[in-house]
């Protein structure tokens, strides 16, 4: 896949001058109900989720193969006065050291095995009790002009409860991003209470969200 390369990802983070270090409204959806403790975060690009999690007292270590990516997100964390530890490798061949309370990827693009790959070691990786929060663009809208191959690391909520036989799901449903107001809201469930969600960062187009904790 063209754009899951270091390369691609080097280019795209080098052209983007304010990165900024905002969070993704899911995560604090989803996890405003954890107490923080440890936290990996596969694929975190220049940090913005990782940092926040720092920002509410968590232990963070964040990983991607992008050393642009890591080395902004090593400034942007100096910036906000957090340690954050980053770590440049590949979200689908990383082995996890240790065991974490919460284990998080949003919206990275890999072939689907390179993705089973990773969710296998984020859950793995997970303490008894702890939550793995997954995100990614969904089969049913995908991004404006994405190619074919892009078309790939789409998914469905039941592909990746599937692909968590080890978890007990919690959530697992589509967010639609409502182009009247930005708002997403409840679209189907796979195992999961159905509920409204507020606004995200989709990027314009329909996510999976699953969120999972291991027993």
């Amino acid at each position: 896949m063209s754009t899951d390369t270091p390369e691609f990802w080097n280019e795209m983070w080098a052209d983007i001058e304010d990165c900024g270090s905002g969070s993704d409204a899911i995560l604090a959806d989803q996890i405003e109900h954890l107490t923080p403790g440890r936290a990996l975060d596969m694929g975190c690009g220049t940090g913005g989720n990782a940092i926040w999690l720092a920002k509410q007292g968590w232990q963070v270590t964040a990983v991607d193969h992008s050393e642009v990516a890591i080395e902004k997100g090593k400034r942007l964390a100096a910036e906000e006065e957090v340690n954050v530890e980053f770590i440049l490798a590949a979200a689908s061949t990383y082995r996890p050291m240790g065991h974490y309370h919460l284990t998080t990827s949003f919206y990275i693009q890999m072939f689907p095995q390179e993705r089973i790959n990773m969710l296998a070691q984020m859950s793995k990786a997970l303490a008894p009790g702890g939550t793995l929060l997954f995100v990614s663009h969904d089969k049913s809208g995908p991004p404006i002009g994405w190619t074919e191959e892009d078309l790939l690391s789409l998914t469905t909520p039941e592909e990746i409860v599937a692909e968590l036989p080890d978890l007990q799901i919690e959530r697992a449903f589509v967010l639609d991003d409502d182009q009247s107001g930005g708002h997403a809201s409840h679209m189907r469930q796979a195992g999961a209470i159905s509920e409204t969600h507020s606004a995200h960062d989709s990027h314009g187009a329909s996510s999976t969200v699953v969120r999972a904790v291991r027993p």
